[in-house]
Order: structure tokens, then C-alpha cells, then sequence
């Protein structure tokens, strides 16, 4: 092996380490695999989704609200009958008595609760109190995005030089970037040897781990 390396020329090693290099590149390159970008549409246009993040926040609000028996709706209502034997005292002394009735209802899925105090006095509502203790959620979601890759194409020009003609190849140079963001390559020129030169060439992005 040792041999058959010592009786290359230079050009040719050349050449062999370019071709050694490529290879190690695009085997640390990392590159993603087909498919694994997501892409969406918004507003009818497409992008690659970058990333989605979700964030739930819960905060508690609390109300207290006031009202007397004047500003509550009464319906009509309804008589019925009395008996004769009937202890008038007792009838008198409940209907100057104030009852409070306290009631809780709960929301469903951990929402909160809202407690209800009525107040009866002479057969009628006095006041009714009710506070609302409600978890108040917001969702702040969050779509990171970039324009889905494009075939792009350039157009220059390729000088070669060395120390006898200065400038020994010009000519050209047509680049092609793909979707894989893939760069090819091509060069048409006309060198000091009076002869048409055609050079092509591939390069591949290196993904650098941070």
C-alpha cells in the first residue's frame, strides 16, 4: 500500500485527499432525513415548522357581587291552603325571622366554584349575595417558522492562476443549491493551452453541533 502511494504523483494525491475529505464532511454532516421537516400552511402559504411550543397559564379570578331582595326578579305567587288551627305566634315570629341559605356550586374540570348566600326575611329575599372563584385559563401557543427550501440558481464567473501565465483558465460558473441545500457546480473555460476546460464540482452543508 505504502508503495503504490509513493508511485502516485501529486496531482493524483490530490485528488484522492479531496475525495477522503468529502466523505469524512458528509459522513459528520448530520444531515436530517427526508421527511422529518413538518410542513404547514398558513394563510394558504407553506413553511417548515421549526418549533411549537404551548404554554398554559391559570389565574385565578374572583368576584363578589351584591344585590338586595328589590332588584331580584319575583314571580307570581302561590296560595294556598290555610288551616284554621294554627299557632298565629309562631306563624308571626317566623315571618320576622331572617334565614340565610348558603349554596356552592362547582364548576367542572377544576374551573373554580360560585357560592350563593340568600337572605329570607318576612317571606320574601332580603339580599342575595354570590362570589365567583373562577381559574381563568389562557393558552399562548407559539408556531416558530421559515420559509420551506427553494431550488436556487447562480450565476458567476471561475479564474484559475499560476506563477508562469498569471491567469490560466477563465471562464463561466453555474451553480445549482437544491431543495437539500446541495451545491453543484459548473465551469466552462478556456485556458492557456488553447482548449476548452469543463469543471464540475458537488458540496454538501456541514452541520456543526453548537
Amino acid at each position: 500500500m505504502i508503495n503504490f502511494l509513493k508511485n502516485l504523483d501529486f496531482k493524483t494525491l490530490l485528488i484522492l485527499g479531496l475525495i477522503l475529505v468529502i466523505i469524512f464532511l458528509r459522513a459528520c454532516s448530520g444531515e436530517k432525513k427526508d421527511g422529518q421537516d413538518k410542513i404547514i400552511k398558513v394563510d394558504g402559504k407553506k413553511y417548515v415548522l421549526v418549533k411549537h411550543t404551548v404554554d398554559t397559564v391559570y389565574q385565578k379570578v374572583t368576584e363578589t357581587v351584591y344585590r338586595d331582595g328589590e332588584t331580584i326578579y319575583v314571580d307570581v305567587p302561590i296560595y294556598v291552603n290555610v288551616p284554621i288551627n294554627v299557632d298565629t305566634s309562631k306563624i308571626l315570629k317566623d315571618y320576622y325571622a331572617k334565614y340565610t341559605f348558603k349554596d356552592t356550586l362547582t364548576l367542572k374540570d377544576s374551573l373554580g366554584f360560585i357560592t350563593v348566600i340568600d337572605t329570607i326575611f318576612k317571606n320574601r329575599l332580603y339580599k342575595r349575595i354570590w362570589t365567583s372563584s373562577i381559574n381563568k385559563i389562557t393558552i399562548n401557543e407559539k408556531l416558530y417558522l421559515k420559509d420551506p427550501p427553494k431550488l436556487q440558481f447562480f450565476v458567476g464567473g471561475t479564474l484559475g492562476f499560476d506563477k508562469v501565465n498569471l491567469i490560466n483558465f477563465a471562464g463561466p460558473t453555474f451553480v445549482l443549491k437544491d431543495k437539500k441545500e446541495h451545491l453543484y457546480s459548473l465551469s466552462l473555460g478556456y485556458s492557456n493551452a488553447k482548449s476548452v476546460v469543463i469543471q464540475g464540482g458537488m458540496l454538501w452543508k456541514i452541520s456543526l453541533k453548537k
